[in-house]
């Protein structure tokens, strides 16, 4: 009797545990950023132990998984048969690339409903799959079964072998809420620069103005062209070019001069665009992957004020009619970057420390 109260204790102790997982995965609260992702991945671990460990006390349980998170799974699991006894005959990818459900369609809508959740074990047992069938058999439908039935016939189990279950997304075969997090995204379009910008220690209004920079929505001349607005008829700064976000930026001859003034002060005056540089985003993570740790950091954060600074400069020269002034633009970025040290940019104060150099 103890030994029973022991095991109904565990039991009640297993669903009381799995139901808190439920209630916890269903909160919004539990990531700010990619959380549907995030909550799908744990919720595919659920489904693989149920899968993997189906001898568990809580594999009964029912996982209450969205059709999408489902269908993800069903496609991401290969399954490798054994005895037949923990594979799903219609819905596991057992006996081609695909699920026999995916691959006969129309046979898969005859089958009745219990026989839709057949082992394959069971299925195969005198043929069982076919007493299964019960809507109308049209020509699809007996064309695919006489498909099935030649494609069944080199089928043999194998009594003392388990059946074994492949996770697709990692080199081992086994599953990870990692791979799976992560497979969620294939296909998907990495932004690359989104790290550089929005994890820089500068104001919001300068990661902004990088990220329109990265966007190619700055309004220069070149786009307000496009838009068949008044435009300035070369660059502001240089006059010698057409003006471009990225000319602004690393080609102009006036930017250059800024940017080799400023960082020669700290000592990082390698890192200065080049004649070879055209893309301003693709200098930028040339020149920061130089760097590491909190030089890093500081050239980051110098790079947001700088161009920030340019820009500026530019709309000055466009909109109050100044001239180009590197003496001042210079001056003017040198006292920026002592505010923002002050304020709390680690980064720009090690820069400014003697000991910055280039890694």
């Amino acid at each position: 009797m103890s030994l029973i109260l022991v095991s109904l204790c565990g039991l009640i102790s297993c669903v009381s545990q799995y139901k808190h997982l439920l209630v916890h995965l269903s909160c919004h609260s539990i990531t700010k950023t990619k959380q549907g992702p995030f909550r799908w991945s744990l919720r595919l671990r659920w489904l693989w132990l149920q899968k993997t460990e189906p001898d568990k006390t809580w594999a009964f349980l029912p996982v209450k998984a969205q059709h999408q998170v489902q269908a993800f799974f069903d496609a991401a699991v290969v399954t490798v048969v054994g005895n037949g006894k923990n594979t799903i005959f219609w819905k596991d990818r057992w006996l081609t690339d695909q699920s026999l459900e995916t691959h006969y369609p129309h046979l898969f809508n005859a089958v009745t409903a219990r026989g839709r959740k057949r082992k394959v074990s069971d299925a195969l047992e005198n043929r069982s799959w076919i007493l299964d069938i019960k809507g109308a058999l049209t020509v699809e439908v007996l064309a695919e079964y006489l498909q099935l039935w030649d494609l069944l016939e080199g089928v043999e189990l194998q009594s003392e072998i388990e059946d074994t279950h492949i996770w697709s997304f990692s080199a081992s075969g086994n599953f990870t809420t990692k791979s799976a997090y992560e497979a969620l995204f294939i296909g998907s379009i990495h932004f690359e620069p989104w790290e550089r910008i929005w994890k820089t220690w500068a104001p919001s209004k300068c990661k902004f103005f990088l990220w329109t920079v990265a966007h190619k929505k700055c309004w220069t001349a070149d786009r307000l062209a496009r838009k068949g607005l008044d435009h300035p008829a070369s660059c502001p700064l240089c006059a010698q070019a057409g003006e471009t976000i990225d000319h602004l930026l690393v080609t102009c001859v006036f930017s250059r001069q800024i940017w080799f003034t400023v960082l020669q002060d700290l000592g990082l005056e390698t890192l200065a665009p080049q004649v070879v540089d055209m893309s301003f985003v693709e200098w930028w993570a040339a020149a920061s992957s130089r760097v590491t740790g909190q030089n890093q950091k500081g050239l980051n954060s110098i790079i947001t004020l700088v161009s920030w600074s340019l820009w500026n400069h530019r709309n000055r020269c466009v909109f109050d009619g100044i001239s180009p002034n590197l003496a001042y633009v210079a001056a003017s970025i040198k006292e920026e970057a002592r505010q923002w040290s002050i304020a709390g940019a680690r980064g720009i104060s090690h820069l400014l420390a003697p000991a910055a150099a280039v890694t």
